[in-house]
């Protein structure tokens, strides 16, 4: 007589290699598809210093940096963006037309001298900053817009081509050269 343990010994064994159970003719069950979905090779080594081609390298990558490396690369990492509390605000690459357009907002109290501002907090020039475009209302269409014609790529650009701008700078040159004489 033969005692029945109730397990059937041919089941206990799992194959996880697709390749054998294709062979074999067996479906995938719900064990290999979470062996699929946790074990991606790929992605597990994606991290590692072993690569394709380690043999052909003089020395080896160090697995671990140094604290000083690693503090350097998180302070370089921070000053790209404000930080969270800005939402990140990126540091804008600064070109010619930019820092102009900063100075003549520093210096806004030149502009029109009816007019009071506060003092600038800041004597350099912003890091970090965005430029935006204002964006007409269609029904602003005949009262309050700039024709396109009148419409220019820079504040620099727009004061330049602003006639009375230009007459009150004239008429202030004109006074100081006048005081600079006498």
């Amino acid at each position: 007589m033969q005692l029945d343990p109730g397990i059937k010994l041919n089941d206990t064994y799992f194959n996880v290699r697709k390749s054998q159970l294709s062979k074999q003719g067996y479906k995938a069950t719900g064990i290999e598809d979470l062996v699929d979905r946790f074990c991606k090779v790929d992605e597990l080594t994606s991290k590692s210093v072993l690569k394709p081609g380690i043999e052909k390298q003089e020395n080896l990558p160090s697995y671990s940096e140094t604290k000083r490396a690693l503090v350097k690369k998180r302070r370089i990492e921070r000053e790209k963006t404000k930080g969270e509390k800005w939402f990140n605000l990126p540091a804008t690459a600064m070109t010619d037309e930019l820092k102009n357009d900063l100075k003549i907002i520093q210096m806004r109290s030149v502009l029109d001298p009816k007019h009071f501002y506060k003092k600038n907090d800041l004597q350099v020039l912003p890091k970090y900053f965005q430029v935006g475009t204002v964006l007409d209302d269609a029904a602003d269409f005949y009262h309050s817009r700039v024709p396109r014609k009148e419409r220019k790529k820079t504040l620099v650009e727009e004061l330049l081509s602003d006639e009375d701008f230009r007459m009150r700078n004239k008429a202030k040159l004109d006074r100081a050269d006048r005081k600079s004489v006498v």
